[in-house]
């Protein structure tokens, strides 16, 4: 299982955050360089992570687009990792239809932000 953050150049805590509360494997894009609009998630990706702070609109817009399309949850934050552990840990009923079963459900503490 892999989570992929997209944006941010100090994402040291957001990784450890997920390594260690949610076991998964992480993958960082910093969204610096124009190629990335154009890259494929990984195989394995189960959620994505953007921080919103530092990507570009043509960039969040594609990412929203990609996840959207593959079925993949998505957690919009700031450079805030107190706001990704509030939205990881809050439980809301109203969208659980969205959330992927095998990261969601199994750990029952995913769901879907904007």
């Amino acid at each position: 299982m892999t989570v992929l953050i997209v944006g941010g150049d100090y994402v040291t805590s957001f990784k450890h955050l997920v390594s260690t509360q949610h076991g998964a494997r992480v993958e960082h894009w910093s969204g610096r360089k124009k190629g990335f609009t154009k890259r494929s998630f990984p195989n394995e990706t189960e959620l994505v992570v953007l921080v919103c702070d530092y990507v570009s609109h043509s960039l969040a817009n594609s990412v929203k687009e990609k996840a959207s399309r593959n079925g993949i949850p998505l957690v919009f934050c700031h450079r805030s990792v107190n706001e990704l552990k509030h939205k990881l840990l809050n439980k809301q009923e109203s969208d659980i239809e969205g959330c992927c079963s095998s990261f969601c459900k199994a750990r029952d503490s995913m769901r879907r932000f904007h």
